[in-house]
């Protein structure tokens, strides 16, 4: 026997051939699992015997034929024309075994060993074949022969002693060298010689890839082809077909396409029932597979599992149990009927779930096969929904709670699911959400939905512009606010602040609630929650404007947040106070905070935080910026799944597009849909704004006037006058100047510049140019008496304000009293801080001891 590296093996043939040649008959078993290339040298060595001008007689063996005596004796001498007496011998033999001429197939199969007559017969008819021309047999797949045909191919290779015959058989092994009976067979023969086919060596990769992708290819772009095929010359073919001779990019691993999934089929299916069945399993179980695991799952005998893993690594198809390349497992699952596959994936889930494996691993095979019907397996799925969420995976959670929600019997359970499947749809597209609202508030008036759910739901009802469903909630929670939980509470509160915030008309009606303000959201949540946190400043912000207080709040919420992928509404929360404030140039250092790593947020969130940045650029004059972001945040959600908010982005594309002097751009932003309910919320006034700057842009002087008083209009009917955000009054005198209205201009430029102060910047420089223009003289400055008497600091205005604060009043009453919007308040407020150079109430009483008048 001998022993021959692959390295060798096509030498050595060649050898073997040229001493059957020369009369000393040689026999060579070529042994080796499916893909190692026994069939191509099985091929080369047919044309190379050929081109000797030898005889080649050949056959290929299957599984389908093994019934059929000398089945394979038959096709070795279909291919050689015989003598008639030959060809009578032949038939003679063939007759004896009952096989019947040949070419007939359909004989009956007759079992036990054959006559040695009819193995010596076959013997000499070879050995006459090759008295004139040196004969050469091959045999592919012996190990499928038929039992009569395969004794009378031992019984020759015994005998060819001194004939001009080789014979070469292939063998397909799990394991080379794992044929005991024909492996045993050529140990004994001094004939024979034993070609075991194992996996290329990395070198013998590197020469075939060098060979297809070029001489100057990476020896490390040569080691990755190596390690995934696992040193199959079969699947290496098939992965270098696939790139059609480009070598991947940036050191990638190979992509395995359509000729790698065929080779993964044919190698696979050469292995027999119960490696297929494992290399299925293991494709299902993915890095949760185990040999004990997949006994479990395919109910095999102990280790039946571990051998065939074995023979899967010979292949070169895994390793250690995992395959080298995904598509691998999606290749082996392709033939799989579907339904024999769900029904695998749901058995995996069972045992997975047994075996206490991790929610997700469970819920995976759930979604891959279907939800089995057990009480355990909606549990599994919402947990594992639940789980994705927290790691910003809404598409996993919603592959979860699809399945959870169809194999819910139970009503009160399916609406439960239902709401967890609405939060998931909203992370990914809220237009989803609105598609079914009318079952959530269904739900909801079925008392199937929890009061936390219901919470939830009045975000996505406000969102959509459907605040009538919404107070239809909130009236049933406020009603029964002392039976909730102290948490659900909190929530509550959290809920009628954003309310009064983003609708300030309609959300200000349930400003006598208990549940309403700072006191019930900082006992109850501490300053830990970021959702109570954020509520919190919007109060402040509502009742007394953004003083130095609600500033300092707004900076340690932001602090506390960023670093753990902060929820949307405490950021966006103190970036309102921000911006309030005109703390422009901070609040855009806290966006580009927020945008870092971005990507891994929701494309709902990432939405929002680019609308935010696109507005807070717009208004600090960056107009690449806010067109940028806003394009981003348009990009990412659908205009109907902006809801109300679509107002927000389109606002501050239309500013960035007119400082761009792009008119048709900022036209565009107008041809978009818009709610009506959208014009009753806060950004409803900045697309006002927007809208009548974009007229004034044209010259379309009284439509600008027109939306500039309705922002004007609306800021009266909510008690708000945010001329910091919305500074109405400047682009209006600008309309008015236009029309030749010099006397109405200058009343409103008086009524900017009295409530403005040095915060409001290029508002400020703004009004004060149209202010020289309409040759009204600037406010004076400060004389000499103000510096002995701080109060002659303050204009009258400013000292009614002072007067009310220091006896406690709060924003709100202070503008009742005075009939005036709290932004005004806030305003005198604010600059009476810095002209006294105080922070707080507390200093202002003092520094205004005794009192002044009012």
């Amino acid at each position: 026997m001998e022993l021959v590296e692959r390295c060798r093996t096509r030498e050595a043939l060649a050898d073997l051939l040229a001493q059957a040649c020369r009369g000393n008959g040689r026999a060579a078993l070529i042994s080796g699992a499916p893909g190692m290339g026994k069939t191509t040298l099985i091929q080369d060595i047919q044309s190379h015997a050929d081109a000797a001008g030898a005889l080649v007689l050949s056959a290929v063996a299957c599984a389908e034929e093994r019934g059929l005596p000398m089945g394979v004796v038959g096709q070795l001498f279909r291919s050689v024309t015989l003598a008639p007496q030959q060809s009578g011998q032949l038939a003679g033999l063939l007759q004896t075994l009952g096989a019947g001429a040949l070419p007939e197939r359909d004989a009956v199969p007759r079992p036990g060993p054959i006559p040695t007559g009819v193995a010596d017969g076959v013997n000499r008819l070879v050995h006459q074949l090759a008295e004139h021309t040196p004969l050469v047999i091959t045999v592919d797949d012996v190990q499928e022969s038929d039992p009569a045909s395969l004794q009378c191919l031992l019984y020759t290779v015994r005998r060819i002693d001194s004939a001009r015959i080789l014979v070469v058989l292939g063998e397909r092994t799990e394991v080379p060298g794992t044929g005991l009976a024909l492996t045993a067979e050529f140990v004994r023969n001094a004939r024979g010689a034993v070609i075991p086919l194992g996996p290329l060596s990395p070198s013998e990769t590197s020469a075939l890839v060098t060979a297809r992708l070029g001489p100057h290819t990476d020896p490390a772009v040569a080691a990755r082809w190596h390690e995934a095929s696992g040193g199959s010359p079969l699947l290496l073919r098939a992965l270098l077909e696939d790139h059609g001779g480009a070598s991947p990019p940036g050191g990638e691993p190979p992509v395995a396409g359509r000729a790698f999934a065929l080779a993964v089929r044919f190698a696979v299916l050469q292995l027999g029932e119960e490696p297929l069945r494992v290399a299925r399993g293991l494709a299902v179980l993915g890095d949760a597979a185990s040999p004990a695991l997949l006994d479990r799952l395919l109910a095999l005998p102990h280790g039946g599992a571990a051998q065939a893993l074995a023979a899967l690594d010979t292949l070169g198809l895994t390793r250690d149990g995992r395959y080298r390349l995904a598509p691998a497992g999606t290749a082996v699952l392709a033939e799989m009927p579907p339904g024999h596959r769900a029904g695998l994936c749901r058995r995996a889930a069972e045992v997975l779930h047994e075996e206490g494996a991790p929610a997700s691993a469970v819920a995976e095979q759930l979604v891959a096969g279907g939800s089995c019907g057990a009480d355990w397996s909606v549990a599994t799925l919402r947990e594992a929904a639940a789980q994705a969420l927290l790691h910003s995976d809404p598409e996993g959670a919603l592959r979860f709670l699809r399945v959870a929600h169809d194999a819910c019997q139970d009503p009160a359970l399916q609406a439960e699911v239902r709401a967890e499947l609405a939060q998931a749809e909203w992370e990914v597209d809220p237009a989803t959400v609105h598609r079914y609202l009318g079952r959530l508030m269904e739900d909801h008036r079925q008392g199937r939905t929890p009061p936390g759910r219901s919470l939830r739901l009045i975000g996505y009802l406000l969102w959509h512009g459907r605040p009538d469903w919404a107070d239809e909630i909130l009236g049933g929670l406020v009603a029964e606010e002392d039976r909730l939980d102290e948490a659900t509470r909190v929530h509550l509160g959290t809920v009628l602040v954003w309310y009064a915030y983003w609708y300030p008309q309609l959300g200000a009606r349930y400003g006598d609630n208990p549940a309403f303000g700072d006191a019930r959201l900082g006992r109850a949540a501490g300053t830990v929650d970021p959702q109570s946190g954020g509520a919190r400043l919007l109060s402040s912000l509502l009742a007394e404007g953004p003083n130095d207080g609600a500033l300092e709040a707004a900076e340690q919420l932001l602090q506390g947040v960023v670093l753990h992928e902060p929820p949307i509404a405490p950021a966006v929360a103190a970036l309102a106070s921000l911006v309030r404030a005109a703390q422009l140039d901070g609040a855009a250092a806290w966006c580009s905070t927020l945008l870092q790593g971005a990507e891994r947020r929701t494309p709902t969130a990432r939405a929002i935080l680019l609308a935010a940045s696109a507005t807070v650029e717009s208004r600090r004059g960056n107009a690449e910026a806010a067109r940028r972001h806003a394009d981003e945040a348009l990009t990412l959600l659908s205009p109907m799944a902006w809801g109300v908010a679509i107002t927000l982005p389109l606002s501050a594309k239309v500013l960035a597009c007119i400082a761009q002097g792009d008119r048709e751009g900022a036209a565009a932003c107008f041809r978009v849909p818009v709610p009506d309910m959208a014009f009753q919320t806060l950004s409803g006034l900045h697309y006002l704004q927007a809208r009548g700057r974009y007229h004034l842009e044209l010259g379309h002087h009284h439509a600008a006037l027109g939306d500039f008083f309705a922002c004007r209009d609306l800021m009266a009917a909510w008690r708000l006058d945010l001329s910091a955000c919305v500074p109405w009054r400047i682009h209006a005198v600008e309309a008015l100047i236009a029309l030749d209205s010099p006397a109405r201009a200058k009343e409103l430029l008086a009524d900017e510049l009295a409530g403005q102060g040095p915060e409001n910047g290029p508002a400020r420089a703004r009004a004060l140019h149209l202010s020289e223009r309409l040759g009204t003289p600037p406010e004076p400055p400060l004389g000499p008496e103000s510096d002995r008497d701080p109060v002659a600091r303050l204009s009258r205005a400013e000292q009614r304000v002072a007067v009310l604060a220091t006896q406690g009043c709060t924003n709100r009453q202070i503008a009742e009293k005075l009939y005036v919007t709290t932004s005004t308040v806030e305003q005198h407020l604010t600059r009476t801080y810095h002209k006294l150079g105080v922070r707080n109430r507390a200093e202002l009483s003092a520094v205004l001891e005794p009192p002044v008048s009012a």
